[in-house]
């Protein structure tokens, strides 16, 4: 039985018992459904695509991009999992405007994977038609549904990133409504024409809360140092070398005639699970020593525990949000603000508001680590 099939028949049955979870939870995974369903169209037009050129001649393949079976969807099940590391890429610099605003829903996800669906249906036809193309037409006609296949399978990726991002944050809110009224409150605040800026920041960052395992080192005239322990069971030595680099280049600054730097000792330790096994990221955590942050694996989507640890999600890291997170670690609170509105049966509306204060911890897009950020650290651990 196929994947879809199966969570069909789970949703029929949790449907004809009753099923009283949370409504972000019932909606997240109707919406998974659908997502599912599209994926295993888009797989079954990749088979079909990749047959077609099989069975052209060298002289028509020889001018056709590639196609290998690594450009196929990603099965369900392996988008996340423990051991599943993301690749570390340079953020792409784009002009921001003051405030940013974006939002996340079911609602919207779902509109999303409709808007695909339409455009996978213009794609099949257009492949129908392929095998009977003029020998004159048929190189072009199938270079243009690899690209077409490439989009929607870019697209596919983006979708599936929002369906991540949707179910941690909105079992997030559900866990936590508190907190996240609060941060709402803030969110219409910096969202009226004359928003208080200095308020949000005192409200939404507060006072680090440093852990104990950093350590200051003084002992160097014009240089602090800021020392971190770092645990981590991932074996991927580049990975950790390129991961360790992009965060102490981005934790720097300086003041002055003083330099402040930070410096990340890694430690390691083995494996705690199974690659590919969906774990409790804070079960994981918890296992490590405690005399030092953590860096691991098996997270929907990257976050961090504020003062002790990272948990990696597969995609693209950019170093600026690896820095960010590393923030966390230190002590340091979100400076933008994720607010919510309650959508009844279709879950919650998740609202992040970015305000650009060049301060990575604000605006972990464009921000940059500032002396402040350093000085914060070092008035706390008095």
């Amino acid at each position: 039985m196929g994947v879809t099939a199966f969570l069909s028949l789970a949703l029929a049955f949790l449907t004809v018992q009753g099923d009283e979870r949370p409504a972000y939870a019932r909606e997240g995974d109707r919406i998974e459904q659908e997502f599912l369903a599209q994926r295993d169209r888009l797989t079954a037009f990749y088979v079909t695509l990749r047959s077609l050129l099989g069975q052209q001649p060298a002289s028509v393949t020889a001018a056709l991009p590639p196609l290998q079976p690594q450009d196929a969807p990603a099965a369900a099940g392996a988008r996340f999992g423990y051991g599943v590391l993301p690749k570390i890429v340079d953020p792409v610099r784009t002009a921001t405007p003051q405030v940013s605003v974006f939002s996340y829903s079911w609602p919207i996800t779902e509109g999303y994977i409709a808007g695909e669906r339409v455009k996978l249906d213009r794609a099949e036809e257009s492949l129908k038609q392929a095998a009977a193309a003029p020998d004159e037409t048929k190189a072009k006609t199938i270079s243009n549904l690899i690209s077409e296949y490439r989009s929607l399978l870019t697209n596919h990726g983006t979708i599936d990133q929002y369906i991540q991002y949707n179910q941690f944050w909105q079992r997030s809110i559900s866990q936590d409504r508190a907190r996240f009224d609060q941060l709402t409150k803030v969110y219409e605040l910096m969202k009226s024409d004359e928003p208080d800026i200095t308020q949000a920041i005192r409200e939404v960052l507060g006072r680090p809360e440093v852990p104990a395992f950093i350590k200051i080192d003084q002992s160097q005239a014009g240089r602090v140092i800021v020392r971190v322990p770092l645990y981590t069971d991932i074996e991927d030595k580049e990975f950790l070398a390129s991961a360790k680099q992009a965060i102490e280049e981005l934790w720097h600054a300086n003041d002055g005639d003083i330099s402040y730097v930070l410096e990340v000792e890694l430690r390691q330790v083995a494996p705690l699970a199974e690659r590919g096994e969906h774990v409790d990221v804070r079960s994981i955590a918890s296992r490590f020593p405690d005399d030092g942050a953590v860096l691991t694996t098996g997270a929907q989507t990257t976050h961090s525990l504020v003062g002790r640890y990272i948990a990696l999600a597969p995609g693209d890291l950019s170093t600026r949000t690896l820095a960010h997170e590393f923030g966390h670690v230190l002590g340091f609170h979100d400076g933008y603000i994720r607010g919510y509105r309650d959508l009844g049966e279709h879950g919650f509306e998740i609202m992040e508001l970015t305000s650009v204060f060049d301060d990575i911890m604000s605006a972990p897009r464009e921000g940059h680590v500032q002396a402040a950020h350093f000085k914060l650290l070092i008035d706390a651990l008095k």
